[in-house]
């Protein structure tokens, strides 16, 4: 009888279980980023978010002292339109119909904001003479001073129309009042103000030379009615002085003494037009040389004492925050990266591998 072998396992295990490898234990799971962790993450970096408050501020406030400083000046304005005459709404009416034009002079705030910003102003605003800031002695063009860039004199000129639009003049009305608003921003103190009191100037001159304008077309469009309207009168007398001579005896007969009405309606009706139109015109010629003010000076510009750009204490305590903030969200994001490459080391490397390729 065999005894057992010697290579058998001891208590007659079988030997394929020693071979069996155990399975490995589960590693504990990475902690995720909990505010806490956060929080404790940035006051261990708190020095390095100090560092970057400090050059936050450090490069606004350079920044602040090397832009270009810009000064304000304003002038309010109160529109007050005037009507126009009693008689004169008929022919402003028929005017109108024939194609002379709004005789009224009616505009309104917005109208006037519109030509203080259009083109064609703003052009005789950039062609003008002021003095020059770096030397008060001499006077430069507007264009000049501002040393607006262009390889010709109309390429300038555009220039600075553009930049005085977009930039430099600003508008507001305010219907409730009947009052707008003209800003100037510009480099220089003084020339802010010197621009802004040209630029009402301007206006006023605007206004004027449409006012003139419109009152010649007025009176013009009158003239001519007046002649016309002299023809038919002396037309309809004409005919009833000849109505008058060939029927002396007669006028008791009732179809005559009905003639005789139309035409005396039709020359009662022609004298009334001839003498309104007569009155018209006599307005319009006061109107064409009239010079009335339609605007009264609310707020006259006045020299900027201080600057409106750049506010260097704003402007640092805001570079102070946004470095801060920066720093801060460095070392969160910085902290937030650490626990993702805990929680999938695998993913985590992919990421960082796809940005490589991207840049």
């Amino acid at each position: 009888m065999r005894g057992p072998s010697l290579d058998a396992p001891a208590g007659g295990r079988d030997v394929s279980r020693a071979h069996m490898t155990t399975p490995p234990s589960p590693s504990p799971a990475a902690p995720e980023t909990t505010l806490l962790r956060l929080a404790a993450a940035l006051v261990r970096r708190a020095p390095f978010i100090i560092g970057c408050a400090v050059l936050g501020a450090v490069v606004a406030a350079a920044v602040s002292l090397v832009v270009r400083e810009r000064f304000q000046s304003s002038a309010r304005i109160a529109l007050e339109e005037r009507t126009m005459p009693a008689g004169a709404g008929g022919l402003a009416a028929l005017a109108s119909q024939f194609g002379a034009g709004g005789l009224n002079g009616t505009r309104s705030l917005q109208f006037y904001a519109d030509v203080v910003t259009g083109r064609d102003l703003l052009g005789r605003l950039a062609r003008d003479s002021f003095p020059d800031p770096a030397n008060p002695a001499v006077k430069r063009s507007l264009t000049d001073i501002l040393d607006v860039p262009g390889e010709s004199p109309a390429r300038r000129l555009s220039t600075a129309i553009d930049y005085l639009q977009m930039k430099a003049i600003a508008t507001a009305t305010n219907d409730r009042t009947g009052i707008l608003t003209i800003t100037v921003e510009l480099p220089n103190a003084a020339l802010s103000q010197q621009v802004a009191q040209r630029l009402y100037q301007r206006l006023e001159q605007f206004n004027f030379a449409t006012r003139r304008s419109a009152a010649s077309q007025r009176r013009e469009f009158a003239e001519r009615e007046v002649e016309r309207t002299r023809g038919e009168l002396a037309s309809a007398e004409n005919a009833m002085r000849a109505f008058l001579e060939a029927n002396r005896a007669g006028l008791d007969v009732p179809r005559l003494s009905f003639q005789r009405e139309r035409l005396q309606r039709r020359v009662s009706t022609m004298n009334d037009v001839y003498q309104n139109l007569v009155t018209e015109l006599q307005e319009a010629r006061i109107a064409e040389v009239r010079d009335l003010p339609v605007f009264t000076l609310v707020q006259t510009p006045a020299v900027p004492l201080d600057r409106v750009f750049p506010k260097r204490k704003q402007m640092t305590i805001l570079g102070l925050l946004a470095g801060a903030a920066l720093g801060a969200l460095w070392v969160a994001a910085r902290a937030t990266g650490w626990s993702a490459r805990q929680l999938d080391p695998e993913g985590y490397h992919q990421l960082r591998s796809a940005l490589r390729r991207a840049r």
